[in-house]
């Protein structure tokens, strides 16, 4: 059975609003949401330009780059106004690793690919980012909501700020897919990658927030933090039945 979206949600707000009432903590899961933002640099097939034959599409890719840079730098100053080190992460800490872990398509680019595989590629490029961007902006909507209580003020104003792009980059995203395929092929391949992001997010929080409260522990409220582990059983329940 899955669990009740309301009570997901009340759980959801209580454990950003225990993480951001801890500095360390607060750094931990702002390096998450950072090396998310680095991860097109450390890879070789993220917005992919030579394959966007349309002078809009290219520069709708190279603005998101340069917002993604620009989220980097707001990143790293809030993890610096928490007085916690940034830290890169190893690629499969990272979500969009992740995503791509449970994703059978690839958008990788390559030398012999005509046209029609190009598009297709980049097609599926954009709907791995719409998913992935609409699930850290719901993440980042729970996170500022909790960052206003928190006693540093700089990470509240620098997530709202990210938060106001990401939610422009799930708009922009699906329309391009809409726009580079017909309707049916494009509802199949947003439907691919919305599979795969779902199964990634229950792999990812169920791993993070083990990690956390197994190297973190003695942050957590000791009622809560046994709560939180029973959370991350129920979330691996659910991946072994989806």
């Amino acid at each position: 059975m899955f669990p009740d979206l309301v009570v997901v949600d009340r759980i959801k707000r209580r454990l950003h609003r225990d993480i951001v009432a801890d500095p360390v903590l607060h750094g931990l899961v702002l390096n998450l949401y950072l090396n998310g933002e680095r991860y097109p640099h450390r890879v070789d097939d993220y917005f992919p330009l030579a394959a966007a034959h349309d002078a809009e599409i290219e520069a709708l890719m190279r603005r998101h780059m340069a917002e993604e840079d620009r989220h980097i730098a707001l990143y790293v100053r809030a993890i610096g106004k928490l007085e916690q080190p940034v830290v890169e992460l190893p690629l499969p800490e990272v979500y969009n690793e992740v995503i791509r872990k449970h994703t059978s398509a690839s958008f990788a680019i390559a030398s012999a690919d005509g046209p029609d595989a190009c598009r297709l590629k980049l097609a599926h490029f954009f709907a791995h980012l719409h998913f992935l961007e609409k699930r850290i902006a719901r993440s980042l909507q729970y996170h500022v909501e909790a960052c206003a209580h928190a006693a540093c003020s700089y990470p509240e104003k620098a997530v709202g700020a990210i938060l106001h792009d990401e939610l422009r980059h799930v708009s922009y995203t699906q329309d391009v897919v809409l726009h580079l395929l017909p309707k049916r092929e494009a509802q199949g391949v947003l439907a691919l990658h919305a599979r795969a992001e779902s199964r990634a997010n229950l792999d990812f929080s169920a791993h993070q927030l083990s990690r956390l409260l197994r190297e973190q522990a003695s942050r957590f409220p000791r009622v809560r933090g046994a709560f939180y582990r029973g959370c991350t059983s129920v979330l691996r329940g659910v991946l072994a039945c989806a």
